[in-house]
């Protein structure tokens, strides 16, 4: 990831009384994001003891960690300690506070796309929005690859308990983190458990200027709806056992993991009136933590040649590079009864360097070992209100309406 300096800057959504849906309780609280790495990664405040952090919000990971005072940063695949300022993270890192405790016999240790990170499992007060839970189990990080935007100082996980990663104390291989879970209830769980929220939250992710590395980034809203108008009809989609993974990786259970539906279809063309639709059904997992969607190669081939000019494959990226100024195709996908389409301005990324890439990605180049899975990122988000129910176990989704740009 790329070191970016904090600028505030407010645009991106049409804030408006939201109409809301039924929800179990009246109470709610909302947290306003900021979009960083050029609207790619969206960061949340998070209190943890006595300390305030910007956590990256991922809906397709479940542990909340934050870096400790001290840590080191590492090159996992050459197995390196490498200078702390290059894994990118705030200064700002955790120590100890009256309300720690450490979990024993555990420790934490997690894989993602980007990286590792490890350290020891601790309970501790851990607030968002003026909604605090005591002796919550998180993530205290002392090694880290090189994850953070200059801005957030860990990370805040929003997907189901199985993906948790707490790992007996004698776990010494970070290469089987996908492995030996010992499963607790995330942040957002605990809350619920302990009465202070309805089992839901919602995200609204603000679009961002193209050459704007760091600007305001939406709504994190927890047990409601956030403040920006949208459709009064949402579709609602069950969220589903993930296919294909391995029950090792949910710890011999076949239970939900991700945020996982099933696309009924996919619909791109040049303009409105001569778009083709792919009937093809599959099943993919929604991800705020990831910038880019990965999806079905016979899907995403066609719909990059039709960026004008085209956008190109490179090998080395793994990504479709494309020019800065094209003109991006219609782009919409099914899910429940409505079709949700992009923004063009949405399916293209420019990163500090000046290159400009495709938000749309094969699902070939990303895998759990031999499963691939399908990924949708935040393109999506940008577009809809979209709310994650845990209680019901089911997704809800509606349209974003006004403006969607600069205030």
């Amino acid at each position: 990831m790329l070191l970016l300096h904090l600028l505030t800057i407010a645009a991106g959504l049409g804030i408006a009384g939201a109409r809301n849906i039924p929800t179990r309780r009246t109470s709610s609280t909302t947290s306003t994001l900021i979009a960083t790495e050029y609207g790619t990664v969206f960061d949340a405040p998070v209190t943890i003891g006595n300390q305030s952090f910007m956590l990256l919000v991922d809906t397709g990971s479940s542990d909340t960690y934050v870096m400790q005072t001290g840590y080191k940063c590492i090159n996992s695949t050459e197995n390196l300690v490498i200078p702390q300022s290059d894994c990118f993270y705030a200064n700002k890192t955790y120590h100890k506070s009256k309300t720690y405790r450490r979990v024993p016999s555990e420790m934490f240790g997690v894989k993602y796309g980007a990286g590792l990170a490890s350290g020891l499992m601790a309970y501790e007060q851990v607030s968002m929005g003026g909604v605090s839970v005591n002796m919550q189990k998180i993530g205290i990080s002392n090694e880290s690859d090189p994850m953070g935007d200059g801005v957030n100082s860990g990370l805040l996980g929003l997907g189901y308990p199985a993906l948790t990663s707490a790992h007996p104390a004698n776990h010494t291989t970070n290469s089987s983190y996908w492995r030996d879970r010992l499963v607790y209830n995330p942040l957002l769980f605990t809350m619920h458990e302990q009465g202070l929220i309805d089992p839901y939250f919602s995200l609204a992710l603000a679009h961002t200027p193209q050459n704007q590395s760091t600007s305001f980034g939406g709504y994190l809203t927890l047990g409601g709806l956030p403040p920006v108008n949208h459709s009064s009809h949402f579709s609602t989609v069950p969220v589903e056992i993930t296919e294909k993974i391995p029950l090792w990786y949910t710890s011999g259970k076949t239970v939900r993991s991700y945020w996982s539906a099933t696309v009924n279809n996919i619909t791109y063309g040049l303009s409105s009136n001569k778009l083709t639709t792919n009937t093809t059904a599959f099943q993919a997992f929604i991800d705020s933590g990831n910038y880019i969607s990965y999806l079905p190669p016979a899907i995403v081939d066609p719909i990059n040649a039709l960026f004008s000019p085209p956008a190109t494959y490179d090998s080395d990226l793994g990504l479709y590079v494309v020019d800065c100024s094209a003109k991006a195709p219609e782009f919409g996908l099914s899910l429940g009864d409505q079709t949700f389409y992009h923004d063009g301005s949405d399916l293209t990324y420019q990163t500090s360097e000046g290159v400009c890439v495709s938000s749309l990605a094969s699902s070939s180049e990303v895998s759990l070992g031999d499963v691939t899975l399908n990924i949708i990122g935040v393109p999506f988000l940008k577009n809809v209100v979209a709310v994650f129910d845990f209680g019901k176990n089911e997704m809800r989704f509606a349209k974003k309406l006004g403006s969607q740009h600069t205030l």
